[in-house]
């Protein structure tokens, strides 16, 4: 078995659409989060375009102070994201 197979921090995807990491499992997620020292609000969130991914980051701060919800978080990411879907990315 080769070394990076019991480590969650190699095993990530790139996600194109979000172009965040992408672990494919939460657990792998969650452990990644707690390797960065010092990062306080760093959150474990699904991937709003593929499934199977989570992605590592900071809320927020409408999420957090209870403004939006994470359905409503979700739907502005997918709908933000038209152009790259298309393949009309960043150049």
């Amino acid at each position: 078995m080769s070394p990076k197979a019991h480590n969650p921090a190699a095993r990530w995807t790139w996600c194109d659409r979000c172009r965040h990491r992408g672990y494919h499992s939460r657990s792998d997620a969650k452990t990644v989060r707690k390797r960065h020292p010092g990062e306080k609000g760093m959150s474990v969130y699904p991937c709003p375009h593929a499934k199977g991914l989570f992605h590592l980051g900071h809320r927020p701060d409408a999420l957090s102070s209870g403004a939006i919800d994470r359905n409503l978080l979700r739907n502005q990411a997918v709908q933000s994201l038209p152009a790259v879907a298309a393949g009309e990315g960043l150049r």
